[in-house]
């Protein structure tokens, strides 16, 4: 199957150098994108575009979001359902409708420069070791400010028909679990989702550098079965 790798703040294509040969040894295609675009209707736009060209009904595929990207690559897979086979979602979620990403992140000449260490919780940069860090550094890009803070607008309710697997990093699959089956309103999204998987894997919000052989079994392992609620 042909996996979309879409990356998350501050990242480009090159964050999934070290998954993606995971899902190439299980027989996948992969292609790793940067997002483009400088508000979120754009860089759907831009996701749609490339859906447009690689994928078809009777091929779909998958598409895989990291963090801020989770989103986009929902609201592309609500503009066309049916050329997306399975969602997988890195540490993150579709929000609600009316929802976004993340309005509080402060912006710095009208962008979003990476924020720095000491904001983010344990669990969010658990794994994260100096070297890495520093890497994630020397390779961040800052975020267009519009992106963050945009609104997530929904219109094809066949989105929901779509397979899904949440793999959640910094908060246990059962505890998200229990979130989801409570209907909270954040998971407004998730709730209606017909085949939702969550699986857990414990490191921290950047899995693709902390344990990227371990994200891609369970990207494999995903792909391989049929979701169910966990």
């Amino acid at each position: 199957m042909h996996v979309i790798l879409v990356p998350g703040f501050w990242l480009d294509a090159s964050a999934w150098d070290d998954v993606a040969p995971v899902l190439l040894q299980a027989g996948h295609t992969v292609e790793a994108i940067t997002r483009d675009g400088d508000t979120l209707d754009e860089q759907v736009a831009a996701l749609v575009e490339r859906l447009d060209d690689v994928a078809s009904a009777d091929e779909p595929v998958v598409l895989a979001g990291h963090s801020g990207a989770g989103p986009i690559a929902y609201m592309a897979a609500d503009q066309r359902p049916s050329l997306v086979a399975h969602l997988l979602y890195v540490d993150t979620f579709p929000g609600p409708a009316g929802g976004c990403v993340n309005d509080e992140l402060p912006v710095v000449d009208g962008v979003v420069p990476l924020p720095s260490w000491d904001v983010w919780e344990p669990a969010t940069v658990r794994g994260m070791t100096p070297a890495l860090r520093e890497s994630f550094e020397h390779r961040a890009i800052p975020e267009p400010a519009a992106v963050p803070s945009d609104r997530f607008h929904y219109a094809d309710a066949a989105r929901h028909t779509i397979p899904a697997t949440v793999i959640t990093c910094e908060i246990p699959a059962t505890e998200l679990a229990t979130m989801v089956a409570d209907h909270q309103t954040w998971a407004a999204e998730l709730v209606a989702t017909e085949e939702l998987s969550i699986v857990g894997l414990e490191t921290g919000h950047w899995p693709m550098f902390t344990a990227p052989r371990e994200l891609g079994e369970l990207m494999v392992r995903a792909l391989a079965t049929r979701p169910e609620l966990a």
